[in-house]
């Protein structure tokens, strides 16, 4: 099991280099995924944002609305993760910290590409920074 942050989701179904190309690996590695349940809103927003940046065609963001929606990792009930968001309050922000909450609770990896998140202190789970 990992636990995905959504820039690795967004990267998987936007990016067609590098990066993308290994957050799908990544995806591929281990089937099994945990994200917490703002997840798919923050994929929204970055599709959203590289539409109306003009990075990708309409018709991509319509094939990526289509994927996110069949893209389906356990959600862990918001209550379970918030103490230890609100620990985290002063490293990270309060929707990184329920990322970094469930591979904690979760005891399992955390994938993501920000590396900004994996130098955070105070965090007592593995981060696999992909990109």
């Amino acid at each position: 099991m990992i636990v995905v942050d959504a820039s690795v989701f967004a990267f998987s179904l936007l990016d067609e280099g590098t990066t993308g190309e290994r957050c799908r690996s990544a995806l591929a590695a281990d089937d099994r995924w945990i994200a917490p349940q703002h997840w798919t809103i923050e994929v929204m927003s970055v599709i959203r944002g590289n539409l109306l940046g003009g990075k990708i065609t309409a018709g991509h963001a319509a094939d990526a609305v289509e994927a996110l929606c069949g893209l389906d990792p356990v959600v862990p009930m918001p209550r379970v993760l918030l103490p230890r968001v609100w620990e985290l309050r002063g490293n990270l922000t309060a929707y990184d910290a329920a990322y970094v909450a469930a591979a904690e609770a979760y005891g399992c990896p955390l994938l993501t590409t920000d590396g900004r998140m994996a130098r955070a202190s105070g965090i007592r789970c593995v981060v696999e920074v992909v990109g």
